[in-house]
């Protein structure tokens, strides 16, 4: 198994609980929120900035979309923004099962339909989908519906609900986003899988929260390399860069003691990795 130690961050954001990062090439820069204080924050290597906006409400996610800006999935529901104006607009309102209930993790999917899960008390969340105005449960009775992806030839759904502390993998037919056949993929020994990511050459990379590692996995499910952090708590993982081999790594101080924070002051800040083999470009929305 391959080691690799990051030391540093790249980024000292300090979030409470950063996640979603998403790496945009049409503006070649890094996007990612802060979930607890509603912020999403933007780097672009090239000038080394990092720009900072409020949203007013906590942000599970945001995903690239067809009309230049983005999809949120926030408190109250989703919405469209537009980075460059700072407009955000509800265009969805949600009402989940519960006031516990909140937007988590989401990706857009090959054919540009946004799936997008959500956190709760234990049996109440779902994994939703949304694709022409229409919200539909794809996968209901979970916990902490979390990362999530599709295998490069189009055969494998992975979803992880970190309630269960485990990946699991779906067959999946594309076109008609059907799912079935759910199968236990990976259960880490220490701490919980978090986000995820696929490379080109179809090895998941997936956050290890409480496990103070990121691991990459072969289809297979055995772990290929382990990526040891400074930091307890990673949360997610994308892909970017001119040449799409750096990994960049979300992490959180949410839920550590006054202590743990002294021992881990870079928790909640962004961290870097240059890798041998590229990720894919992220989908985007077509709505």
């Amino acid at each position: 198994m391959k080691s690799i130690e990051i030391c540093n961050p790249l980024l000292s954001s300090q979030d409470t609980l950063g996640e979603s990062p998403v790496w945009d090439h049409r503006r070649q820069a890094l996007f990612w929120v802060d979930i607890e204080n509603g912020l999403i924050h933007a780097y672009q290597p090239s000038s080394q900035k990092t720009d900072t906006w409020s949203m007013g409400e906590k942000v599970g996610c945001l995903v690239m979309n067809s009309d230049g800006g983005f999809i949120l999935a926030t408190e109250s529901g989703l919405s469209s923004w537009d980075p460059v104006n700072n407009c955000k607009k509800v265009f969805l309102p949600v009402r989940h099962a519960t006031p516990e209930n909140l937007f988590n993790d989401g990706k857009v999917d090959p054919h540009g339909r946004f799936w997008i899960g959500t956190k709760g008390p234990k049996g109440t969340s779902n994994l939703w989908m949304f694709d022409a105005n229409n919200l539909q449960v794809k996968i209901s009775d979970l916990w902490i519906s979390n990362g999530l992806d599709w295998s490069a030839d189009g055969r494998f759904f992975y979803h992880t609900d970190s309630g269960d502390h485990t990946i699991y993998r779906y067959d999946i037919d594309l076109p008609t986003a059907k799912i079935s056949n759910r199968t236990p993929f990976f259960t880490p020994e220490k701490g919980t899988p978090d986000g995820l990511t696929i490379d080109t050459e179809g090895n998941i990379w997936t956050a290890i929260w409480d496990g103070w590692q990121v691991l990459q996995l072969s289809p297979a499910g055995e772990i290929l390399a382990e990526i040891k952090m400074p930091i307890q708590r990673p949360t997610s993982v994308t892909f970017g860069g001119k040449d799409m081999k750096t990994l960049f790594i979300t992490s959180a101080w949410e839920g550590l003691t006054i202590a743990e924070r002294q021992v881990q002051p870079y928790a909640g800040d962004v961290f870097a990795v240059q890798l041998e083999v590229p990720g894919r470009m992220m989908n985007i929305a077509t709505m």
